[in-house]
């Protein structure tokens, strides 16, 4: 898409809920979790009468990697093993889910992330699940099993809103990768800084001139990505100095250093001009066709381009540093999206038994891999999946497995089992560049939440909007320091304020 002046805000909000979508980070809703071969004390499964048939909605996402399909193997297991018929409605936007609170007529089931459950939760738009733990022994079981995400779900005052999905965390690490081949084949060497980053885009460009050899696709976003790396994350979170402490990351002296240099590379051409909106397949276009050569993206989409590069391949490679000592990615491995139940479902009972399904250790052993003979075999005592299963992904688009809604408690080792061996050293060697803290903003009680629920608004619709002008050159960096005192009058110590009372409060609960 090109880039239109009178449409800024409304793509902005457009690339950063997309890049949220596509995993989980970004923002409030962004990007430790428990391992996903952990143990669960859940009830074992029995061979109970067949439950009551029912038929509910569930709102998620549109993915174009992995188009959503009636016929995925996730939504007939569900009716093999609970007797409940899935109605799958699909996000068409960042507006939908607002949309869908707002029209009366909410799907029974939704998917969300914590800022719509902030948000959403306390006008009473979802049913406070903390009441029905006696109709979902599974879910209790796990939340049990999990007090690291039970921490993230649960209000000040006991409520909870929406349960978190858990297991598939380390696929959606946000890492870097480079075109390993066309590094050898002209001795160019990985950066290890933003500087020779800069420098290796250059000789790139020179080599390649139709190229745009620096590109990423989930627009602002990714400054969650790079932030890290300069010692920060964009907006709110907790200090890496003083974990006790909310900070906000614009304010970093480095901040401007990380926005200096994008507006260097889009000046001189190293990245596309249409960084903002640039989509999934724009962007596979790109790296497969010579046009880009480092990026950064999920994990998982190494293996995935690997297999549709005509020649040559990608690379794990160690994040650039921006500023300091330490090459830094930003904090994987938990999950953000999760499952919410609408206050005006006619078929709570039904919805309570799905969630209870998919957080349970058959529904997580299903829900992950299929059925044997159907998704999988045994092979000298271990799992194989079948042959129309090619790499992880394969999981997603020809069954549905680890999307949104479809899964409570993921076993990662299935997608494990469709990685290449000699892609496997990206999981590996990831963690090792994780930032000291996660972008997790502790739990605000309702009044808190809605005391800062339109500056939040505010300031983010203010930070994105200048600046998307400094990197589009729009705006001259010589005037960052008048844009820092310009969102100090957009409620950031307010802001601010409240998320260091909640996270005091967290931190003396945990004592």
């Amino acid at each position: 898409m090109k880039r239109q002046k009178f449409t800024l805000l409304s793509m902005v909000a457009l690339s950063l809920v997309i890049g949220a979508c596509s995993g989980n980070n970004g923002g409030n809703n962004t990007p430790p979790s428990g391992s996903a071969n952990a143990e669960s004390t859940a009830p074992a499964a029995t061979d109970a009468p067949q439950a009551e048939a029912a038929t509910i909605r569930i709102l998620t996402e549109n993915n174009t990697a992995w188009p959503p399909k009636a016929d995925w193997g996730v939504w007939k297991w569900v009716k093999e093993e609970t007797n409940i018929t899935v109605e799958q409605e699909l996000a068409t936007g960042p507006e939908s889910l607002a949309l869908a609170v707002s029209s009366g007529d909410m799907p029974d089931i939704l998917s969300v992330f914590p800022g719509d459950v902030q948000k959403f939760g306390p006008q009473g738009a979802f049913i406070d699940l903390s009441k029905h733990l006696d109709k979902m022994p599974n879910v209790a079981a796990y939340l049990d099993a999990k007090p690291e995400v039970k921490e993230r779900m649960v209000s000040p005052n006991g409520e909870m809103f929406s349960i978190i999905n858990d297991g598939a965390g380390d696929g959606s690490q946000m890492v870097w990768f480079y075109r390993e081949d066309v590094f050898k084949e002209h001795n160019l060497t990985p950066p290890t800084t933003w500087e020779e980053l800069y420098n290796v885009s250059k000789q790139l460009k020179e080599l390649y001139p139709d190229s745009y050899p620096f590109m990423f696709r989930h627009g602002l976003s990714t400054l969650n990505t790079f932030g890290p790396s300069f010692g920060f994350y964009p907006e709110f979170f907790q200090d890496p100095a003083d974990p006790t402490k909310i900070v906000y990351g614009l304010q970093n002296p480095n901040a401007k250093t990380m926005v200096e240099w994008l507006n260097r590379f889009l000046k001189d051409g190293l990245m596309p001009p249409d960084w903002l909106t640039m989509d999934y397949k724009a962007w596979t276009q790109f790296m497969a066709t010579n046009k880009s050569f480092i990026t950064t993206q999920f994990i998982g989409q190494i293996e995935i381009m690997n297999g549709q590069l005509p020649e040559g391949n990608l690379e794990f490679m160690v994040p650039p540093i921006g500023a300091g000592d330490k090459p830094y990615l930003p904090r994987g491995g938990a999950e953000f999206y999760g499952l919410a139940v609408a206050s005006t479902t006619k078929n709570l009972d039904a919805s309570l038994r799905y969630l209870d399904y998919i957080f349970s250790e058959k529904g997580k052993d299903i829900q992950s891999w299929g059925k044997e003979g159907e998704t999988y075999t045994i092979v000298d005592g271990k799992r194989k999946f079948n042959d129309n299963y090619k790499e992880p992904n394969d999981l997603r688009i020809v069954s549905g497995i680890q999307t949104a809604a479809t899964y409570g408690w993921f076993d990662f080792e299935a997608w494990l089992a469709l990685v290449k061996e000699e892609e496997q050293a990206a999981y590996v060697e990831a963690p090792k560049y994780r930032f000291p803290v996660a972008q997790v903003l502790p739990v605000l009680t309702a009044d808190e939440a809605s005391s800062i629920t339109t500056s939040n608004d505010q300031i983010w619709k203010f930070w994105t909007g200048e600046v998307t002008k400094f990197i589009f050159g729009d705006r001259p960096l010589t005037e960052w320091d008048a844009f820092l005192k310009e969102l100090e009058s957009h409620d950031l110590e307010k802001i601010r304020s409240v998320y260091q009372t909640a996270l005091d409060r967290q931190i003396a609960n945990t004592k």
